[in-house]
């Protein structure tokens, strides 16, 4: 079928970017994970830092 003189041809669309797809999942997941950590983590405001000063 042409659409404005174009033609359709099988162009492979996802098989060249799932790594992206799948590093963009990993890098949400790990985010994700850090995210609920450091809101799960106890705050420290009473310490005195490592320096010493």
């Amino acid at each position: 079928m042409a659409f404005f003189g174009l033609r359709a041809y099988p162009t492979p669309i996802l098989k060249p970017m799932y790594p992206f797809f799948l590093g963009g999942a990993v890098i949400f997941y790990g985010t994700y994970k850090l995210r609920n950590t450091l809101l799960a983590a106890e705050e420290k405001k009473d310490e005195k830092p490592a320096s010493g000063h």
